[in-house]
């Protein structure tokens, strides 16, 4: 009898298991990432790359995006992200290219499109560098919800004018339909971003 009962248990978990995917009631995926809930279209970015062609982001649909904000003459943290999005390229291999990579310049006064030409294919010549018009630099500083600040500019390397912007260094990464999904501080590790990535790039 109470074999029986047992037996009634299993087959009845069993079919709850099966029903599972038909109810929706699966395991949702976990990330290492601020999850953006609900996931929304990401918000416009117009630009002109560092090739001198034309770069609107809700055109680039279909691969996984990662999108941070900086400038050329950033000191640290530009570059070591740069180097970060270039470790994480070499570490998915053929799976990169699915995945693109777009710099957006907060300093258009200084970084022209030759400026930008120079600096990110240094680094990775499938990497976007986008320089933004004031106006579309202001629509991407609400649509992202940046912050960005101008230093007083002073005498200095390079440059008659040169300062320090101070910017946000968030991490936007956007999945394969063009929504926001995840959230990254500027301080995330190749390793806490890779295995992200991997789930968006596998879907």
């Amino acid at each position: 009898m109470e074999l029986g009962r047992a037996c009634s248990a299993m087959a009845a978990g069993a079919a709850l298991l099966w029903l599972l995917p038909a109810t929706g009631c699966v395991p949702t995926q976990t990330f290492n990432g601020e999850v953006v809930e609900p996931a929304r279209p990401a918000p416009e970015l117009t630009g002109v790359n560092w090739d001198g062609q034309p770069f609107r982001l809700s055109e680039h649909r279909g691969k996984v995006t990662v999108v941070f904000f900086g400038y050329t003459y950033c000191p640290d943290v530009c570059p070591f992200t740069l180097a970060k999005m270039k470790q994480i390229y070499r570490d998915l291999g053929d799976r990169a290219d699915g995945l693109q990579v777009v710099f957006a310049s907060v300093d258009p006064q200084r970084d022209t499109v030759e400026k930008l030409a120079a600096y990110v294919p240094s680094f990775d010549r499938r990497f976007y560098g986008l320089r933004l018009e004031q106006a579309d630099l202001q629509a991407a500083t609400d649509g992202f919800g940046l912050t960005v600040q101008y230093g007083q500019p002073k005498e200095g390397p390079e440059t008659a004018s040169y300062y320090y912007v101070d910017h946000t260094g968030t991490f936007f990464i956007i999945d394969r339909e063009g929504r926001l999904r995840l959230k990254f501080p500027p301080n995330a590790t190749a390793e806490q971003m890779r295995p992200d990535l991997e789930k968006l790039l596998a879907t």
